[in-house]
């Protein structure tokens, strides 16, 4: 059986150590916990974004988002012009506004690499159906495959209070 290919967001490694989301937190922990305790079924996949979004935090929370990243043996990817343009026919789709554009490489990274599954908490932009139908119809036009964007409980099978 074929790993599934999971691309981290920035939001899910920012969301440990947040007591003020404290149900999310334990959320997100359990879903490193699986990562970590089924190397055979999933394949983490980061890309320059997220990494140059860690590499910006603070000392501390670059520490710990690196050493999680390490955990689950999370793969990354080079940096592609491929995925640069994908994100700005995003962008030009109305997916998001240019604003955002950092999210929509995010989305762009994951889909060029094959991604299956984005997890993020950004619930606000990237997690939410508006985002996720105009960017499969950009994937569907330009020949891509689709992307499900999804939050970690969906692997862990809890439910976030906050």
């Amino acid at each position: 059986m074929r790993k599934s290919r999971i691309y981290l967001d920035t939001s899910v490694l920012s969301t440990i150590d947040a007591p003020h989301l404290s149900n999310k937190e334990a959320i997100t922990i359990e879903f490193f916990r699986i990562l970590e305790e089924k190397p055979d079924d999933y394949e983490v996949i980061v890309s320059p974004v997220l990494l140059d979004e860690v590499n910006n935090a603070p000392e501390a929370i670059r520490k710990r988002s690196l050493a999680i990243l390490q955990s689950v043996q999370a793969s990354e990817v080079p940096r592609r012009r491929e995925a640069e343009v994908l994100a700005q026919l995003y962008v030009e789709a109305k997916a998001l506004s240019d604003k955002h554009f950092n999210d929509l490489r995010h989305v762009a990274y994951a889909v060029t690499e094959r991604c299956d599954y984005i997890v993020s908490w950004n619930m606000r932009h990237l997690a939410r159906v508006w985002t996720i139908d105009r960017v499969n119809a950009v994937n569907l036009e330009y020949r891509y495959p689709m992307i499900q964007i999804v939050t970690p409980e969906v692997f862990t099978g809890e439910l976030p209070n906050a």
